[in-house]
């Protein structure tokens, strides 16, 4: 193996804050959309360096919870020393809050009986305690310790470095010298890591390795935290001195033994060449500290985590770090493989993730080979997650047969509950998995699944994974209306009408008898969307101007309800388009099947010659105009109106749809006043009444430039003015003339240019 190895993490850790630096800059990207039913709960956030090998929230939030690993060893150690007599709280309140004055006096308060404890700490535990038994040793240690704080904690900037060292090598020649003169060998101990991290934030290597070698044998104590954190400043000395390898066996052995500097180690922890990184491996006493040398760099960015996991099977088989690996494995293939072919942001998540990976099917086959090696070699006393492992694997690999047959004896072993669940909800993913039809049975048994299935509820992406399942299931069995209420609710069917969704629907609602599944779609509080998906093809017939077939849609339901949908007078006349204003209070509303009834009417009339055909013309293009994207009562055909319709950019591609974030068809507008100007033209020819035509001409000419507005993004499109024209040449003696040059100034410009 000679691939690596660059464990540089100052590298690591300064390109992960100038991406989030340049992240913070830019538009944020999306969120994966994928799916997991792995329990993260699976992995302990006990095993050491946890919070460092994987990204979870559980484990985040235990670590949160403990608080500073420093600062709780620091104080568990300090009360067991003391008999855990002092109050823990009492001990961290007074190490940490006191001030240097406050640690002179109780230096004082110690030695004098009449000497007062310092000002809050009267009732400290700890501080009485060091006064009532004297120790003297224990708390003139301690102001050294607060004096010795500024040196090695981030400093005044403007600080003059040379008299900083000065200060800081007197101290330590004074710890020095009390750690000589101490009777305590704990407090002797506690001296000796002073003076050796004042001489590391002094730069002084060399001195720190002299002061370890010269100090530490002449202190005869028992095990203490404060060892490991001599050994942490000792490792740091030596890699500061190029002495790499012997470093990184000692941040690696402070990794696995010290909790309270487990992060520092980690981070500490830098081999850059193979021939490094097989000398520190020589350097390990056991299986167990190479075993933990390997996952160190299997947690690295880039690192080849199943070599890593094999590494540490031949040496450690029940190292905690292997379940910890095969479950972030299988997290990672999980993102790519797991319902690949139906996620519904499979093209997001490529995009911006590269998920699925390209190799993720030969990354599958290898992890199962290895998992299939520690199931068959027996070496662990306890195989159900591996058992588990093997079928989830196996189901992400395509082979359903083999995941049965793995989770058949994952159920044979003795597992924990959190694996018997772990268990039932690797069966129920490999179920939706593998249905092919969704059928009448399968809809009830997934409705019942969404109600009752305690696992159903607990891995909340079932809801996600069982919806996009049943999507593409419906896609592929022809049921287009379905698979859209499988990812939206009914209202989004109405920024574009797809008829094909409807009839489908419309099939579903109409059925003798609805599979639960199939009820819940198209509930609509005691009843069914049945009316509202009428209101909608009634809708897309009258856009396409199919009146008679809007009508006997209409007709599908009683008459009383056609007021459910609205009112609306599309007859009423405007010199300026208004969309958005009211109509006046005195004219007559009409709902949409009334509407139609009046439209189908007029026609009738006006091809009868029952009417005044240039009236009735009139009014027709009127009601057709109003009920376009331009007019007041749009409403009657469409449900969502956005200017930005009108940008070029979306009326480019001719179809009238504007792309839309939350739509998933987009929005489609009715732009088409070709309809309406044909009936302003046949009401002008028709007429005798000049002032009619005059209005029917003002019309037209509207629907001129909306079909300029419409197409101006056509090369060589040209704006015409031919009905402003014929107003000038034939109707500048009506009294509707002289109005329009008053309320429109787009006319008056063109009439006096």
């Amino acid at each position: 193996m000679s691939y690596l190895l660059r464990f540089s993490c100052c590298l690591f850790l300064g390109f992960t804050w100038a991406w989030g630096f340049a992240q913070s800059c830019s538009l944020q990207w999306p969120p994966f959309q994928g799916y997991t039913f792995i329990n993260t709960n699976l992995i302990s956030p006990r095993i050491p360096g946890a919070r460092l090998f994987v990204n979870l929230e559980s484990v985040e939030e235990y670590y949160k919870n403990q608080g500073s690993p420093q600062v709780k060893g620091n104080v568990d150690e300090w009360h067991e020393r003391y008999c855990e007599i002092p109050d823990v709280q009492d001990i961290a309140t007074l190490i940490y809050r006191a001030t240097l004055a406050d640690f002179e006096q109780l230096a004082r308060a110690v030695k004098s009986k009449s000497a007062p404890l310092p000002y809050g700490f009267a009732n400290n535990s700890f501080a009485n305690y060091l006064k009532r038994h004297r120790c003297e040793e224990t708390a003139k240690y301690l102001l050294f310790a607060k004096t010795c704080e500024p040196y090695v904690v981030e400093g005044d900037p403007w600080a003059q470095p040379q008299r900083k060292y000065q200060e800081m090598n007197g101290l330590i020649e004074r710890g020095e010298q009390e750690l000589l003169t101490a009777e305590s060998h704990y407090i002797r101990l506690r001296y000796a890591y002073q003076v050796i991290r004042l001489a590391h934030y002094s730069k002084q290597y060399e001195r720190v390795l002299e002061l370890c070698e010269s100090l530490l044998p002449k202190i005869d104590n028992d095990p203490s935290v404060i060892e490991d954190w001599i050994l942490g400043h000792k490792a740091g000395a030596m890699q500061a001195l190029g002495q790499r390898v012997e470093a990184a066996y000692l941040f690696a052995r402070l990794f696995a033994e010290c909790p309270s500097k487990r992060e520092q180690a980690y981070y500490s922890f830098n081999v850059q060449t193979d021939e490094e990184w097989e000398a520190c491996l020589a350097r390990c006493k056991s299986p167990e500290e190479e075993a933990t040398l390997f996952a160190i760099r299997g947690s690295f960015p880039n690192s080849k985590l199943l070599v890593e996991m094999r590494n540490i099977y031949e040496r450690d088989p029940d190292s905690p770090y292997l379940p910890l690996f095969l479950i972030q494995e299988m997290r990672k293939l999980e993102k790519s493989l797991l319902g690949a072919s139906f996620n519904s942001h499979r093209q997001q998540n490529q995009f911006y993730y590269g998920v699925p990976a390209a190799d993720a099917g030969q990354q599958v086959i290898a992890l199962q080979r290895f998992v299939n090696q520690v199931i068959q070699e027996k070496v662990l006393p306890r195989l159900g997650l591996w058992h588990l492992s093997a079928g989830y694997l196996a189901m992400l690999a395509g082979n359903a047969y083999d995941a049965r047959k793995a989770f058949d004896a994952a159920a044979k072993e003795d597992l924990p509950k959190i694996l018997e669940q772990q268990l039932e909800a690797f069966e129920l993913a490999l179920y939706f998995n593998t249905l092919e039809q969704a059928t009448f049975e399968v809809e009830n048994d997934i409705a019942h699944l969404q109600a009752a299935n305690d696992v159903f509820r607990a891995f909340t992406d079932f809801k996600d994974f069982s919806r996009d399942k049943l999507t593409q299931l419906y896609q592929k069995g022809g049921h287009p209306g379905k698979a859209f209420l499988m990812q939206y609710p009914p209202r989004y069917l109405r920024p574009n009408i797809r008829p094909e969704l409807l009839e489908d629907l419309l099939q579903v609602v109409r059925k003798q008898e609805l599979s639960r599944l199939e009820q819940e779609m198209v509930a609509d509080g005691d009843s069914t969307i049945l009316q509202e998906l009428l209101n909608l093809r009634a809708s897309y017939f009258m856009r396409e101007y199919k009146f008679e077939a809007a009508l006997e849609t209409l007709k599908q339901m009683g008459r009383a309800d056609w007021d459910n949908f609205g009112y609306f007078n599309p007859f009423v006349e405007r010199i300026r388009d208004c969309v958005h204003c009211p109509l006046p209070a005195n004219v007559r509303t009409f709902n949409k099947g009334e509407l139609i009834e009046a439209l189908l009417d007029k026609e009738y009339q006006a091809r009868a010659g029952t009417g005044n055909t240039a009236v009735l013309y009139y009014e027709i293009g009127l009601a057709l105009y109003n009920m376009s994207y331009f007019g007041q009562a749009w409403d009657v055909t469409d449900f969502y109106r956005s200017g930005g319709s009108m940008r070029a950019a979306y009326l480019r591609d001719g179809d009238d749809i504007t792309p839309h974030p939350v739509f998933p068809y987009g929005n489609q507008e009715n732009l088409d006043c070709s309809r309406a100007r044909l009936y302003f033209e046949r009401a002008r020819l028709s007429t005798d009444s000049t002032e009619l035509a005059a209005k029917a001409t003002f019309m037209a000419a509207k629907c001129e430039r909306n079909d300029y507005y419409t197409n101006r993004w056509r090369p060589g499109a040209v704006q015409t003015f031919e009905n402003f024209e014929i107003l000038v040449q034939n109707y500048s003696s009506t009294a509707f003339y002289e109005r329009i040059l008053e309320e429109c100034l787009y006319f008056n410009l063109y009439a006096n240019r």
